[in-house]
């Protein structure tokens, strides 16, 4: 992607244009790059919250779980020592 960016504002500059046109040019792709670069990043960091959230419920689900088995095991151990 940074290629063809790169690709695109060089034959922008050496095509034969008015200076200010060719700077609109490259201002409207540059902010087009840059608002794909930040789709991008938005959708990655979505995943990785989403991710973090399902990790963080499946390590309540196994503390709890724990917990109760600690609980239970605690239970026996009193009983057998009556």
């Amino acid at each position: 992607m940074a290629g063809v960016a790169v690709g695109v504002q060089i034959g922008l500059l050496i095509a034969p244009e008015k200076g200010t046109d060719t700077r609109k040019k490259l201002t409207k792709k540059g902010e087009e790059y840059l608002k794909d670069i930040n789709g991008q990043i938005d959708g990655l960091l979505k995943g990785m919250n989403e991710k973090m959230d399902k990790m963080n419920k499946n390590i309540a689900t196994v503390a709890e779980e724990t917990k109760a088995r600690g609980k239970e095991l605690l239970a026996e151990a009193k009983e057998k020592t009556k």
